[in-house]
C-alpha cells in the first residue's frame, strides 16, 4: 500500500434547494473531474452564513463515481469548511471504507484551490494491493 498524489481540475454546479439565508440552507452539488480522477460526483451541501462578512460554515457528502489512475469505481466524500472573517479552513476527507469495485479500501483527502473561475484538485490516497491485502508477498496472513 502506497501514497498516491494525483491532480486536475473539475467544473461544480450548485443548485440551492432552499433559501439561502435559512439555517442551515440545502443544496445540491455535481461536479465533473477531469485529470488523473475522471468521471462526476452528486452530493449535498448544507451551509449556514454569518451576519459577519466572511464568515460562514459548510458541511457536504458527496458521492463521486469514475476513474482514479485507471482503476474504476465509487467513494465518498466528506466535506467540512469554515471561513472565518476571511480566513478559509477546509477538510476533505474520504469516508472510510465507501470505496467500491477497484477502489475498495480507499483512504485519502483532497485539497481544493479555487482561482478566479478555475477549481483545481489535489487527492492524496491509498489502496491496498491488487490482490486486496495489505500483506507484504509471500508472508502469510492470519492470526499468526
Amino acid at each position: 500500500m502506497g501514497t498516491h498524489r494525483v491532480q486536475g481540475r473539475f467544473d461544480v454546479r450548485i443548485s440551492p434547494s432552499s433559501d439561502p439565508t435559512t439555517v442551515p440552507a440545502r443544496s445540491s452539488l455535481a461536479k465533473r473531474f477531469y485529470g488523473d480522477l475522471e468521471g462526476e460526483s452528486r452530493g449535498t451541501m448544507l451551509t449556514s452564513i454569518s451576519p459577519v462578512e466572511g464568515s460562514a460554515g459548510y458541511v457536504a457528502i458527496e458521492r463521486v463515481e469514475g476513474t482514479l489512475e485507471g482503476r474504476r469505481g465509487s467513494f465518498v466524500l466528506q466535506h467540512g469548511g469554515l471561513m472565518d472573517r476571511g480566513v478559509p479552513e477546509l477538510r476533505i476527507v474520504v469516508v472510510p471504507d465507501s470505496g467500491t469495485e477497484q477502489l475498495t479500501g480507499i483512504s485519502g483527502r483532497m485539497v481544493v484551490e479555487i482561482t478566479g473561475e478555475e477549481h483545481r484538485y489535489e487527492f492524496e490516497y491509498t489502496l491496498p494491493d491488487a490482490a486486496g491485502t495489505d500483506a507484504a508477498p509471500g508472508l502469510p496472513r492470519g492470526n499468526g
